[in-house]
């Protein structure tokens, strides 16, 4: 059964890997961008909100994105596969995006209701255990020694080129580096 499993697990550890990365690195990437002119006076405000506020802020990257769902799931029906996932990645990393800087800039204030507060520590205790587990599991172990080959094969390849190099620091620049 362990046999059967491991395949699946692995996947799964590869994929929450990426997406705490992935929180991490937009969250990085937009609060720079908040940093800036006018999204900063918007970033101190969001941070000024009350309770409830906060938390209508909070549904502001579904409502804005909903309409991208839809036109990628129009592109799929419509026989164009790549369309239709080029908009939902898109919309997938926009929205993970703006909702991690959202998140962010409010947490403190809608925590001060005591049932969001309730909820927010047992969802981030439930986290922390779950991640306490996977951390010790074989296809954990695995998918993030599989990174590390990748992230040093890629530096191979890059170190190479300046050119890409050059591009990769650029990157690191706006999204941080962890």
């Amino acid at each position: 059964m362990k046999r059967l499993l491991h395949p699946i697990l692995f996947a799964l550890a590869a994929l929450l890997v990426f997406e705490e990365w992935l929180w991490d690195a937009l969250k990085a990437g937009v609060r720079r961008l908040a940093a800036l002119g006018p999204l900063r006076a918007l970033d101190r405000g969001l941070r000024r909100l009350g309770p409830w506020p906060s938390l209508l802020v909070l549904l502001f990257p579904a409502l804005l994105l909903f309409p991208f769902k839809i036109a990628a799931l129009w592109a799929l029906s419509e026989g164009r596969p790549m369309l239709g996932l080029a908009v939902l990645i898109g919309a997938k990393l926009i929205g993970t995006a703006l909702a991690a800087w959202l998140f962010d800039a409010v947490r403190d204030s809608a925590r001060r209701l005591a049932w969001f507060d309730r909820l927010y520590l047992a969802v981030i205790g439930l986290l922390t255990r779950t991640r306490d587990w996977l951390h010790i599991q074989p296809a954990y172990l695995s998918a993030k020694a599989a990174v590390a080959r990748a992230r040093v094969w890629a530096a191979g390849r890059l170190g190479r080129t300046g050119r890409l190099r050059r591009k990769l620091r650029a990157a690191r620049a706006l999204f941080g580096r962890r």
